[in-house]
C-alpha cells in the first residue's frame, strides 16, 4: 500500500510539474542582445553582443529547431517539428505568453517586414501557413513537398520559399495568397539571400547523393531563369549582406567567403567546426559553430576572428535584439 501511495505521489508531482508554467531567467531590455537557438540540449543562450557576456540562458525542455522575434521586439516565438504548437515567450520578464495549437511540421518561420504576420513553413502540410499576430491562421498556400528556407522582399509583399526535396523553390504574393512563380533549383537546395536592389535571388544547398553541392545558384526574380553560378565549395547554406560585401557561409567544408557588390571574390577563411548560420551586425558577423558549441565573431572588413562565445549544444539558428535605455528593441534575423 505503501508503494503505490508513494508512486500515486510522484506520478501527482509530475502532473503538477507539466503543466506549470515555467518563468524563465529575464533577458535585460537595454542592451543589444545576440541570442542563439541550441537543438541538442534544447536551450536558448543570451549573450550581450558588445562584450560577450552570457546573460540569461533558458532551459526548455522543448524540442525546439528555431525561433523568431514579433514586431514588439519582447516576444520570442519558438518551433519545432516535433512539437504540436509554438510557444511565445516574454523575453523581458520570462514568462511564457501563448501558445498556438499548429500540429506538427513547422520547420521554420518568418515575421513579415510590415508587421501584420507570421509565416510558418510546414513540412506536414506541405504548405505556407500565414498567421496573425493572435495566432489566428488566416491562409494556407500549397508548395511543394517540404518547404523550408523563407525570405522575403524588402517591402513584404513576396514570400520566397525553397523546397528541400522536390527541385523547386517558388513565389508568394502575400495579398493575393498564391503561388505566381517557380524556380527549378536542384534538390536538397537550402538557405538563401534575396538581393531586391539587383533582382536576384541566391539559393544555396547541401547536394543530392554523393553529389555534393559545390555552388551558389542565382536566379533573376523577375523571370525565375538562372543567371549564374558561383564556385563555394562545399555546402553553402547561410548568406548575409551587408556594407563590407556578401558573405557565404559553406558548412562541408567550414568555410566562409566574402563577395564584392559585383560578385568578385574578395576573401575566405576557414572558420568553426560544421557551422550551420551566421547573422550580420556591427561590422561583425556571427557564426554558429554546431559541432563546437561556439559563436565565431569574425570582422566583417579584415575577416579576422576577434572572439568564441561558448553557447549551448547544438547552435542552430541566430538571433539579435537591439534595446536601449528607452526598452525599445528590434530583432533582426534572417530566413
Amino acid at each position: 500500500m505503501r508503494a503505490i501511495c508513494v508512486f500515486l505521489a510522484v506520478l501527482g508531482m509530475l502532473f503538477i510539474h507539466g503543466c506549470e508554467q515555467e518563468t524563465l531567467p529575464a533577458v535585460p531590455k537595454q542592451m543589444e542582445v545576440l541570442i542563439s537557438v541550441n537543438v541538442n540540449d534544447e536551450s536558448v543562450t543570451f549573450f550581450d553582443i558588445q562584450t560577450g557576456r552570457k546573460v540569461a540562458e533558458w532551459k526548455l525542455r522543448k524540442r525546439i529547431k528555431g525561433a523568431v522575434l514579433l514586431p514588439d521586439d519582447r516576444t520570442m516565438l519558438l518551433y519545432g517539428n516535433e512539437m504540436d504548437r509554438v510557444y511565445l515567450y516574454d523575453m523581458r520578464t520570462g514568462e511564457e505568453k501563448s501558445e498556438w495549437k499548429t500540429g506538427k511540421g513547422i520547420v521554420g518561420a518568418l515575421v513579415s517586414n510590415k508587421g501584420n504576420k507570421v509565416f510558418l513553413a510546414d513540412e506536414r502540410q506541405k504548405a505556407l501557413r500565414v498567421f496573425d499576430l493572435k495566432g489566428k491562421e488566416k491562409a494556407k498556400i500549397e508548395v511543394g513537398n517540404k518547404p523550408l528556407t523563407l525570405l522575403q522582399n524588402k517591402a513584404g509583399t513576396t514570400i520566397y520559399v525553397i523546397d528541400f526535396h522536390n527541385t523547386k523553390a517558388y513565389a508568394v504574393d502575400v495579398d493575393k495568397r498564391r503561388v505566381i512563380r517557380t524556380f527549378s533549383v536542384p534538390k536538397f537546395a537550402f538557405g538563401g539571400l534575396l538581393r531586391d536592389g539587383r533582382q536576384e535571388l541566391w539559393i544555396g544547398g547541401h547536394g543530392s547523393g554523393s553529389t555534393v553541392e559545390t555552388n551558389i545558384r542565382i536566379y533573376s526574380i523577375k523571370t525565375g531563369a538562372l543567371i549564374k553560378l558561383m564556385k563555394a565549395p562545399s555546402m553553402p547554406v547561410s548568406f548575409v549582406e551587408t556594407n563590407e560585401g556578401i558573405f557565404a557561409l559553406s558548412h562541408g567544408s567550414n568555410i566562409l567567403r566574402k563577395w564584392d557588390d559585383s560578385g568578385n571574390l574578395k576573401a575566405s577563411v576557414t572558420i568553426g567546426a560544421n557551422p550551420f548560420i551566421m547573422i550580420g551586425a556591427n561590422e561583425r558577423l556571427y557564426i554558429a559553430s554546431y559541432d563546437s558549441n561556439e559563436i565565431y565573431v569574425v570582422d566583417q572588413r579584415t575577416m579576422k576572428i576577434i572572439a568564441r562565445w561558448k553557447t549551448g549544444k547544438g547552435p542552430f539558428q541566430l538571433l539579435i535584439r537591439k534595446g536601449n535605455d528607452g526598452g525599445k528593441e528590434n530583432g533582426l534575423n534572417r530566413g
